[in-house]
This record gives C-alpha cells, sequence and structure tokens, in this order.
C-alpha cells in the first residue's frame, strides 16, 4: 500500500487558499485520476478549514512521473520542465523517512494551482507518505487537527467524502480501510474521551462569540442567510442557547424547503432588508458564488436600527461562517455592526484540555499501530495465495484421480446388486462398487483372489461397506486442506507482522518446494 495525503488547511496555507481549492474541490477526484496516470484511487476530503486529498498510488519511480501528468481537456498542458524546476517547491515533507517523492506532490499541486486560477507555484501543500500519512488521517478523523480541537462534525465528513469517492469511482479497497480505521479510532477517541463531549464545533464556537455581544439569546431574534452545509448545525447551536425566534432565507429558493424540515419561518427572496433589519444576529453560510450581505446592503438597516427603539442597545451582529465570504469585509466598519467571520472565529477557540488531547492522540497511536501491524500480516497475502494454490492443486489432482476410477481401471463385469449397483472385479484383487442412480463409488482392496470368487462376494458386502459420493470425497479433501493450511496462514500473518517475511517464505521453500511459493518475489 502507498499511501499519500496532501493537504491545505486554516495553518498552510491558510483560509483564503482553502476557499480557492474548495470552491474547485467538485469533480477533482475523477479528473486528478485522469491527469496523474500514478494514482489507484483518491477521496476528497473538502471542509471549511482544509482540503485533504488522500490518495492510493503506484510506486512514483515506476510511472516515470513527473513527465506522465496528462493534461485534460480545457486545461493548459503540463510540462516536465515545469514540474521541476529549482524554483518550483510546493511540497512540505513530514520526515526522511516518510517524506514523499516531491513528484506526486508537485504534480498534483500544480493540478490544483491551475484548477484554482492561484499564481504558479504559490500552492503549497503539506505532504506525508506511508504509515506517516496513515497516522495523519486518523488524527483529522478524530478532530485533533481541526481548528476546534475534538469537533464531532469531521468523522462524518470523512465517511461522506468516501461515499462520494465510490460514487465517482476514485475508492479503492486499500483506502477503504484506511478510511473504515480512521472512523472506528474517531469512534474511540469520541467514546474513551470528553473532547467531543461539549458539542464543540465552529459553529457552536461562533454562535458563543456573537452571544458575547448580545443580550441573553433566549430574548433575540436570528436570521439564517444560505441554506449550505453549516445552516442546520446552526439551526441547532441556537436553539441549545434557548433562541426559537428564527429565520431563514435563500436566495435560490430553497428557503421554504429548509424552513419546512427545521420548524422555521422563510423569507421571501424580496424581503432580505426588511428581515435583516427584525433579526438581532445574522448568521451567513451560503458559501458559493461572492458576497451576498454588502455594505450597501447593511448599511441601510444598519442605520435603521439605530433609529429603533425596540434595538438600542443591540448592535447587529453577523457571523459569517461560509469559507468563502458572504459578507463583505467592508461591512466590519459600519456603525452599529459586530462583524464576525471564521479568521475571528478560529481565533477566539479555546484551547482543548490537554489531558484529553493527550489520551486522544494515545487512542490514535495505538489504532495506527495496529492499523500498520494489519498490513504488515497483509502483506503476505500473495504468499498465502500462493500456498493455497498449491494445495487446492494437490487436491484437485486427487480428486481428479478419483473421477475416471470407475472407467480407467480393468476390471470384470459381475451382476448387479439390489437391482440398482453394479459391481465390478478390479485386476489384481480389488473391488469398485458404483451406484448407477447416485454415481456413489467404493473401493475395497482385499488379497489377491479368483474372478469368481471376488465377484461372489459382492452381495454378501454391499450391505455392510459403507459407500460415499464422489461430492462428498471431495469435500472431505477440501475440508483437509483448509485444517491443514490454518496454522501455517496463522503463522504467516504472525511472521509478516513481525518483519520475518523472507523466513518465512524461505523455511516454506524448504518444506513445500520453491514451487508452493512461486511469483511471491519482488
Amino acid at each position: 500500500m502507498t499511501t499519500h495525503l496532501l493537504s491545505a488547511d486554516y495553518r498552510l496555507p491558510g483560509l483564503d487558499v482553502v476557499a480557492r481549492l474548495g470552491a474547485v474541490a467538485p469533480g477533482l477526484g475523477p479528473d486528478l485520476l485522469e491527469a496523474v496516470p500514478a494514482l489507484r484511487g483518491i477521496v476528497v476530503l473538502s471542509t471549511c478549514n482544509r482540503l485533504a486529498l488522500l490518495i492510493d498510488a503506484d510506486s512514483w519511480a515506476d510511472t516515470g512521473c513527473p513527465a506522465a501528468l496528462h493534461s485534460l481537456p480545457g486545461s493548459a498542458a503540463h510540462s516536465s520542465d515545469s514540474h521541476t524546476s529549482a524554483t518550483h517547491r510546493p511540497t512540505v515533507c513530514a520526515s526522511p523517512v516518510d517524506a514523499a517523492p516531491s513528484g506526486l506532490g508537485e504534480a498534483v499541486s500544480a493540478f490544483l494551482t491551475e484548477r484554482a486560477g492561484l499564481e504558479p507555484g504559490s500552492l503549497h501543500l503539506s505532504h506525508l507518505a506511508g504509515a506517516a500519512a496513515r497516522r495523519e488521517i486518523l488524527a483529522i478523523a478524530a478532530g485533533l487537527n481541526s481548528m476546534v480541537v475534538g469537533e464531532a462534525q469531521i468523522v462524518g465528513q470523512v465517511r461522506r467524502a468516501a461515499e462520494t469517492a465510490a460514487a465517482e469511482g476514485t475508492l479503492s479497497p486499500d483506502l477503504v480501510r484506511i478510511i473504515e480505521r480512521a472512523s472506528t479510532a474517531a469512534r474511540r477517541v469520541a467514546h474513551d474521551t470528553e473532547l467531543s463531549s461539549q458539542g464543540r464545533s465552529i459553529v457552536a464556537v461562533g454562535v458563543e462569540q456573537a452571544a458575547g455581544h448580545l443580550p441573553p439569546l433566549t430574548s433575540c431574534r436570528a436570521l439564517i442567510v444560505g441554506t449550505g452545509s453549516y445552516a442546520g448545525a446552526t439551526v441547532a447551536a441556537l436553539r441549545a442557547h434557548g433562541l426559537t425566534d428564527i429565520a431563514v432565507f435563500s436566495a435560490s429558493n430553497r428557503a421554504e424547503a429548509f424552513a419546512a424540515g427545521h420548524d422555521l419561518r422563510a423569507v421571501p427572496t424580496d424581503s432580505l432588508p426588511e428581515a435583516m433589519a427584525r433579526a438581532d444576529l445574522v448568521v451567513t453560510c451560503r458559501g458559493v458564488g461572492g458576497p451576498v450581505l454588502t455594505a450597501d446592503v447593511v448599511a441601510p438597516v444598519a442605520a435603521e436600527r439605530l433609529r429603533s427603539a425596540e434595538s438600542t442597545g443591540r448592535p447587529l451582529v453577523i457571523l459569517d461562517l461560509a469559507l468563502t465570504r458572504d459578507v463583505d469585509e467592508a461591512v466590519r466598519a459600519l456603525p452599529g455592526v459586530v462583524h464576525l467571520d471564521l479568521p475571528g472565529v478560529r481565533d477566539a477557540v479555546p484551547d482543548a484540555e490537554v489531558r484529553q488531547v493527550d489520551a486522544a492522540r494515545a487512542i490514535i497511536d495505538a489504532e495506527a499501530d495496529d492499523f500498520e501491524r494489519t498490513l504488515a500480516g497483509r502483506s503476505m497475502d500473495p504468499l498465502i495465495t500462493a500456498l493455497r494454490s498449491h494445495v487446492g492443486r494437490v487436491v484437485m489432482e486427487e480428486i481428479e484421480r478419483l473421477r475416471p476410477l470407475q472407467s480407467r481401471l480393468p476390471a470384470s463385469a459381475v451382476p448387479s446388486v439390489d437391482g440398482r449397483a453394479d459391481a465390478r472385479v478390479v485386476a489384481g484383487g480389488g473391488v469398485i462398487r458404483a451406484n448407477g442412480s447416485s454415481g456413489a463409488i467404493a473401493v475395497s482392496v482385499a488379497a489377491p483372489e479368483t474372478t469368481s470368487e471376488a465377484a461372489a462376494k459382492v452381495s454378501s458386502e454391499a450391505a455392510d461397506e459403507p459407500v460415499i459420493t464422489l461430492a462428498q470425497a471431495e469435500r472431505a479433501l477440501h475440508h483437509l486442506a483448509a485444517r491443514l493450511l490454518h496454522q501455517p496462514t496463522v503463522m504467516a500473518r504472525r511472521a509478516g507482522q513481525e518483519g520475518r517475511e523472507d523466513a518465512y517464505r524461505q523455511a516454506l521453500e524448504l518444506v513445500l518446494g520453491p514451487d508452493s511459493v512461486g511469483g511471491t518475489h519482488d
């Protein structure tokens, strides 16, 4: 398994770049799979504060890349020179042990740079490979690398990203195993620590920050602008604070459906200013296109609120939770307006309890180590497959030897037994008995005797001698093979986990011969 994790988040290169990348994330997986032949699978995780690409790739050196990067219809061709120039170094590697070949990071970075319309050479992605990449995606799913440490939503976003990859045909079996282990690790962190017990999330922290500028939210009114991924979480966070007077506005006519599903009031598309004037808190979570709340839209509302006796002493608080800003920066300077956005929310995030974070990281380390041992055991799969094939061939040879026995062996016909079975005397003293209706056969071997003597015994022995079908014989042989292979299979897994693959292979070849494990050498 060759795993890579390339990511951009709120730390590197920052939220503005993440927003640009998030805008071009739809369809990114299939396009990258087509553009970079080295890729076997890819999961694209796009959230409000990161774009992460979990990649299953062939050995980069074996593909001829970065020259193997293909251009897509409608995109400029990517030349080899542009990827290997001394000035273009977009990858940041974790350590010498797990550092990935720069070619893959450069190729993917160049593709994203062009797709997002960024300045050439300006995109710097964090790049982990191998065990470090797999450990990191476990930590991400558990919320340990989020803006709000321990946020509960991220593991669901990881699973949905995998579901999207499956629907788009970019989810490889190796990536399935990683995502499954990441989900398991996240569940353990949630169950065994208190990181997520308080419902920590970007939305919850943002609402708490907004509440600090208003009277108790139980007496306030809120307007949600947009029905994006954070809209539902916003409703839950507001109601958790006791705020029940909530309206929703959508420029794309989705307000009615969203309001019906969440028991809210829907605002008509031509009534946004009036709804804002009535609200104390406006939360935007559209995240598409340009700002919907410009200074020209907000200024008259803020001025009217300043003149209104009803809202005296209450500023208009606008919380922008969209990655691509829904609120124009100029709104921040308007009198009577408090403008909060994701960078401000990030700065207000309280530090998680150190003891809980340490406990969570210990869980992630244990899960990651166990997963690596499992993968090491799976490295013996080709040898185990070869061993099973070898034993299977021996079993089939025995079955084939039995199958033509009745017609192959020289025999003398004898009268039928019980009117059903034909008995034949095998030259050399054996008797083969076959049931014509069931295909059952039985062979008995005795001391040499004349044909007439053997034939005379057939009738008397028929009732006492057990007869099995060929199918029963096949099942017995396969069962025997499975029993014989059980312990070698267990020991092969253990050898892989302990790094003794070569020693086990050599021992197996010594006992069974090189043909038993043929084709498994690197």
